[in-house]
């Protein structure tokens, strides 16, 4: 039984040109491939580029300061509305901004979620407590795609079903934990800016004595 038939199969000359089409289409679908993975890889690293440098923007100085402002205010007692606006502004359009990103495809949402799903969660429960999912945070003027960010994170929690992230009964007893945690982290920034000067003493100089008594 032949499988095969190679009678008059011809690769070079007249009658190869299927050959010649057959091997052409092969090299391009490999090069396609290759070009299609090689674009895989550079999203990738571009979408964990672009997460290190929220995830720094985060961790920085500024955004401590702006956090660790509304964690006094809320624990001596401020009601949302009386928190410092610069602090508020400052981590609301983080989040604001993070969300925008997402939503519009620009960053991987599973990423994100990973890695800042419960901050967003515990930010949004601390700045407006009793706006949960998007629904409700329509009411909330300006902060759409943070409120869409928390609400998405939180769904994702229920659908693995797991606890909440921003349970506000616990919230307020971590309020004093959280402050210390990031005076801690404003201080260190402070120490890494101190520059050490140490003063070494100069050795006076030795003076010889000219023309001395003969």
């Amino acid at each position: 039984m032949t499988l095969i038939n190679t009678d008059g199969l011809s690769l070079i000359g007249p009658g190869s040109e299927w050959f010649w089409t057959a091997l052409s289409g092969l090299v391009l679908a490999v090069t396609f491939l290759a070009i299609y993975r090689q674009l895989r890889l550079q999203r990738s690293a571009a979408a964990i580029e672009q997460l290190n440098g929220i995830m720094h923007e985060w961790s920085s100085e500024r955004l401590c300061r702006a956090k660790y402002a509304i964690l006094m205010a809320l624990q001596a007692g401020a009601e949302t509305t009386e928190l410092p606006d610069r602090a508020l502004a400052t981590v609301g359009f983080f989040w604001q901004q993070v969300g925008y990103l997402v939503r519009r495809g620009h960053i991987d949402r599973q990423l994100v979620y990973r890695h800042l799903g419960d901050q967003v969660q515990v930010w949004w429960a601390l700045l407006f407590p009793g706006t949960v999912g998007e629904e409700a945070s329509k009411n909330v003027t300006g902060w759409h795609d943070f409120a869409w960010l928390a609400a998405a994170a939180a769904a994702v929690d229920a659908k693995h079903g797991a606890d909440p992230a921003a349970d506000l009964g616990s919230l307020k007893e971590e309020l004093p934990l959280m402050a210390a945690h990031f005076r801690d982290a404003i201080e260190l920034e402070e120490a890494l800016r101190t520059v050490t000067v140490r003063l070494t003493p100069t050795p006076l100089p030795v003076m010889s004595q000219r023309g001395a008594s003969k």
